[in-house]
């Protein structure tokens, strides 16, 4: 059956974009916005190319070119500079001379100022090629330099080696490309190395001869995390049919942040070459005006969205579904990547921007915002709309709990059809206290198979029986509040600005100098929101609530909200990975398990998620369990003990 999904609908969409004017542009003013393509460090920067983006991975089913449409621009690429690089002969038998510390790289020769005579533009750098500037030698005064544009000294990438490219994309355009290429020993410390575009409008014929080259658009594309690649390709074209060349600039992220799995196409009906629609694509689009070039605010947050409406077609197939909730992770990283706007992507700087992962692609203006809103709550409904297709109630709920935004219309709608409201009633309060444990700790409270309550105290265990009300000292042995696998310790779930998922904390064993981290299958924007905090602005390192399920001497388990995750300790790097319920692993005492662990009590969508396995999920609400923590269900869900304020309060579902 084909496959409806966003590759198909962006290459039908691209083209539709051509034609699209530009409503609430701020023509009036020039845009003069930053933006970087960056691919991984250590590879060439891509070509700049007047080839549409969406021709490579085109299928059978693509477009016909249009016949009545111009041909294509060929694109000129720069050439070397002549031996030395401190001269640079012109046609007529004059030389231009680098200036004094600067070194001619690459250069082309042509009519740059509208004279009819041919110029050269040029990119001069500095003996260690972190610095330079685009330089213009007009034929007619070839020792008046004049500065096109200088390359920022806030993107000097200390230890790297610069790639650098100047081509002709357009009758009237200019692309230069900087891209440091810091290999792959020295990522870590280049993480704030930035690929740098600079876009050069040349002067009509109506602008009069001598009319200097302007710089139209900068562009900065910050280094992605290793596993991830971000490509830039432009295109120049006339779109609105107004004699001057407007630009496309289609940004591509492609492979997958740890944990996650490498990527399968977004899904494409055809195969393509060279794996590219496993690169998923949204535009930038510039339309150039008289007073500079203005960015269509559609874009790209129109194929965002269109591609989360793809998404949630797919969710509803059920041989489409299974595939959904990878490509919803990797469309929220599309949009963290270019949208500051976008929830959990705040914009950073300074150290954290080094490793925060988002907000990467910047304009002179600051960074890209989209004014998609919702954007987040429609990839989560599509997520949960396919976790219930695919008789996953608890990944759905998962899905829908950890936004950053409201929810989807009909969100809280399917919650309540995956999980049915329940009103939860004290029925025992107990006299006896409970130990204090804090969050990440194995709470003090564990049914027993006969349904009476363990009770973990200062002094020690006692037993709780409901039905005659008494407590009781025993001789159970306490169990541990720390969370252990083998000698290593779970210490904490942390969301922050410099990383783009979850982390697991552990001290690898008791006397452990630091915490080791392991990134969680969560995504910043995931798990449940500690504070609330603007989209663009990060709030800071946070550690979240969470479950204990099981621990082993292999790694654990846990509940972040309703996401379950499990965590390996067993491989040299540890690594994690999303759980399905029920769980195999035995449930041990103070988990948020019953005692035959087949029952789940996690905090989700603003209550107590109580579910069994071949059962029912019911979400529990009401009186003092809004209150309640280290909450654990007896064997089929009829009851659940939650700590109180200084004692146990035991629940049953009304």
């Amino acid at each position: 059956m084909p496959d409806r999904s966003s590759s198909k609908l962006l290459r039908a969409l691209l083209p539709l974009l051509a034609a699209t004017g530009c409503d609430g542009c701020p023509s009036s003013k020039p845009y003069t916005p930053y933006t970087l393509g960056s691919a991984t460090p250590s590879g060439s920067p891509p070509p700049l190319s007047g080839v549409a983006p969406g021709a490579a991975d085109a299928g059978p089913e693509a477009s016909a070119p249009d016949a009545a449409a111009p041909p294509r621009f060929a694109v000129v690429p720069s050439v070397p500079a002549p031996a030395g690089g401190k001269q640079w002969p012109l046609e007529g038998g004059a030389v231009v001379a680098a200036p004094t510390g600067r070194t001619f790289e690459t250069g082309l020769l042509l009519d740059a100022d509208g004279d009819g005579a041919r110029d050269l533009v040029v990119w001069a750098r500095s003996p260690d090629g972190l610095r330079g500037e685009l330089l213009l030698a007009p034929a007619a005064r070839p020792q008046a330099l004049r500065t096109l544009t200088a390359l920022p000294g806030d993107l000097a990438a200390q230890g790297c080696t610069p790639r650098v490219a100047l081509s002709q994309i357009g009758p009237s355009t200019l692309a230069f490309d900087f891209a440091p290429q810091c290999g792959a020993d020295r990522r870590a410390a280049s993480a704030g190395a930035t690929r740098w575009l600079a876009v050069i409008r040349l002067p009509g014929s109506a602008a009069g001869a001598s009319a200097p080259p302007e710089l139209a658009l900068e562009l900065r594309l910050r280094a992605p995390p290793p596993e991830e690649a971000l490509s830039a390709a432009l295109e120049v074209a006339d779109r609105d049919a107004d004699g001057r060349d407007d630009l496309l600039v289609t940004l591509g992220l492609s492979g997958a942040l740890r944990p996650f799995h490498a990527p399968h196409p977004f899904p494409a009906p055809n195969p393509s070459p060279a794996g590219a629609a496993s690169e998923l694509r949204a535009p930038l689009i510039f339309l150039d005006r008289p007073a500079g070039l203005s960015r269509d605010a559609a874009q790209p947050g129109e194929t965002l969205r269109a591609l989360a409406a793809s998404l949630l077609r797919d969710a509803r197939g059920k041989a489409t579904a299974p595939a959904v909730a990878a490509a919803a992770q990797r469309l929220r990283r599309l949009n963290a990547v270019l949208c500051a706007d976008a929830a959990g992507g705040g914009a950073l700087a300074g150290r954290d921007a080094a490793r925060a992962g988002e907000a990467l692609v910047w304009t002179g203006a600051g960074p890209v915002r989209c004014g998609e809103p919702g954007l987040a709550a429609a990839i989560d409904n599509a997520e949960a709309v396919a976790a219930s297709t695919r008789g996953a109630p608890i990944a759905a709920i998962a899905a829908l709990d950890h936004g950053a935004e409201p929810r989807a219309k009909d969100a809280d709608k399917l919650i309540a059809k995956l999980a049915p409201p329940a009103t939860a009633t004290a029925v025992y309060r107990t006299a006896a206290a409970p130990q204090p444990a804090g969050p990440g700790a194995f709470g003090p409270l564990a049914f027993e198979a006969s349904g009476a309550l363990l009770v973990r105290t200062a002094q020690g265990v006692v037993r709780v029986d409901p039905a005659t009300s008494t407590e009781s000292a025993t001789d159970v042995p306490p169990w541990p509040a720390a969370i252990h696998a083998g000698p290593a310790q779970l210490v904490a779930v942390e969301r922050r600005c410099d990383a783009p998922t979850l982390l697991a904390l552990f001290r690898s064993s008791p006397d452990a100098v630091g915490e080791m981290e392991v990134p969680l299958p969560l995504l910043r924007s995931q798990g449940p929101r500690a504070r609330a905090a603007s989209p663009e602005r990060c709030a800071g390192t946070e550690r979240l609530p969470f479950s204990p399920l099981a621990a082993s001497e292999g790694g654990f388990d846990i509940a972040v909200g309703a996401a379950l995750v499990s965590i390996d300790l067993r491989a040299a790097a540890p690594a994690s990975s999303a759980l399905s319920f029920p769980l195999t692993t035995p449930a041990p005492q103070g988990a948020a398990r019953s005692p035959d662990g087949a029952t789940l009590a996690v905090p989700a969508a603003g209550g107590l998620l109580v579910t069994t396995a071949g059962g029912s999920a019911r979400l529990w609400s009401g009186g003092d369990l809004a209150q309640g923590t280290a909450c654990a269900p007896a064997n089929g869900g009829a009851r659940v003990a939650c700590v109180v304020g200084a004692a146990a309060v035991i629940f049953e579902a009304k």
